[in-house]
């Protein structure tokens, strides 16, 4: 019976918020690998910070936004621990433009590895999205629009970026480095 049990909970759960969890940010807490976390048509607040293999579905970018003070780090930041983490339809942002040399982007997957689709990366005071410390990202069909910095960028030993069927518009550096 143990060993049901134990197999039962190794299955993928889908977390709903709001409904099973208020907030993303607790929905995220208690996730592990390979659970889908469906977030309803709302402005949430992050950073959020993805630290599982878990799949992150919005229910549109024009639907559901992540947002934060740029003061309190990226929207969004996949971890060291999330190999394998999807994110999908949502627009993640900045709320007001910080300036100074140290800024942060609005999307950072930091030692990570993600796919994110059908998603929107603006208004950052850094970098739309910034792939570091060995990351990877694939980013397709999404929009990096109207950040500090680059659009996208990916630096650092081992870390790798591919980009497919997106666009970068009005970034005050370049789009794509």
């Amino acid at each position: 019976m143990a060993n049901r049990l134990e197999k039962l909970s190794s299955y993928t759960r889908t977390l709903r918020v709001p409904g099973d969890y208020p907030t993303p940010a607790e929905a995220l807490a208690v996730a592990r690998d390979r659970d889908r976390i469906v977030l309803g048509a709302a402005t949430w607040k992050g950073p959020l910070v993805v630290n599982a293999a878990v799949e992150l579905q919005g229910a549109g970018f024009n639907e559901t936004r992540v947002e934060c003070a740029p003061e309190d780090g990226s929207a969004i930041t996949i971890g060291p621990d999330a190999k394998g983490a999807r994110i999908s339809g949502i627009a993640f942002r900045h709320e007001s433009f910080a300036a100074g040399a140290d800024r942060y982007s609005v999307g950072l997957v930091r030692g990570g590895n993600a796919v994110f689709v059908d998603c929107r990366f603006t208004d950052g005071s850094g970098h739309g999205l910034a792939i570091i410390e060995g990351g990877q990202a694939s980013v397709s069909r999404s929009r990096f629009a109207d950040n500090g910095w680059n659009g996208v960028t990916a630096f650092g030993k081992g870390s790798t970026l591919e980009v497919r069927d997106c666009e970068s518009l009005n970034n005050f550096e370049h789009g794509i480095e």
